[in-house]
């Protein structure tokens, strides 16, 4: 598969880097916005990583030398199917796509958008899956998917932070403290994504009666944790 990435911010180096590690006998190059468009032309999947208002001006200039049966995926936000549509010929596949930074270690977490009657969503699987997980969502729903996977590693971010700095605070160096949180952080997504219970369930599983860990989770509740994080996600998504 031959893939041009256009686009030379931080999430196109982010996908060729996962793309080379998962993947590397595809054929992957970086276009930047003023760059000949010529080699568009020879890829079976252009991935459009620019900014939402780029997006038209990019494609001015990359739309005609577009092989008609190759597939679009754009990862810009708030850039609907219908817009891209216009803007391509006809036969070229478009797909939205809304990946996370953490596609370079391959530990990704991508959501697909495609029209009704889309060629190449499945070329966009293939290629997203090398780097992480993919799920199709309505149309509809890529401004949510860009709050909570999108905009996500950032919250997480903030949420480790803190966590190392209250291991700080408790007398273990920073190296040590990040590991610890790191670590105890993938363990509890690998547990999420591996059993079909409630996170609830889970939590309630680490819980003893009278123990340390509900004396932390009060402290949690009584800071609002949970609709905090609802009201940030939520107003990420109408930003």
């Amino acid at each position: 598969m031959d893939i041009v990435i256009v686009g030379n911010g931080k999430i196109g180096h982010a996908i060729a880097e996962g793309l080379r590690r998962a993947r590397p006998s595809w054929p992957v190059r970086i276009l930047g916005r003023s760059d000949d468009c010529a080699p568009a032309g020879e890829a079976d999947v252009v991935l459009l990583c620019v900014k939402p208002l780029q997006v038209r001006a990019a494609l001015a200039s990359l739309a005609p030398a577009l092989k008609h049966d190759s597939t679009l995926v754009s990862v810009a936000a708030k850039t609907t199917l219908a817009f891209l549509r216009e803007l391509l010929p006809q036969g070229v596949g478009v797909v939205r796509a809304m990946p996370n930074l953490p596609v370079s270690e391959l530990v990704g977490m991508t959501a697909l958008a495609c029209e009704s009657d889309a060629t190449g969503i499945a070329c966009a699987e293939t290629i997203f899956s090398a780097m992480g997980r993919t799920v199709r969502v309505e149309e509809r729903l890529m401004d949510a998917a860009t709050a909570m996977n999108g905009c996500g590693p950032a919250y997480a971010y903030v949420i480790v932070e803190a966590w190392i700095d209250a291991g700080i605070k408790l007398g273990f160096s920073y190296e040590t403290s990040r590991t610890l949180v790191a670590q105890t952080l993938l363990g509890a997504a690998a547990s999420v994504l591996a059993s079909d219970e409630h996170p609830a369930a889970l939590k309630t599983a680490v819980t003893t009666p009278a123990g340390c860990t509900i004396e932390g989770l009060m402290q949690l509740e009584d800071g609002r944790i949970r609709s905090t994080i609802v009201r940030a996600i939520v107003a990420a998504a109408k930003a």
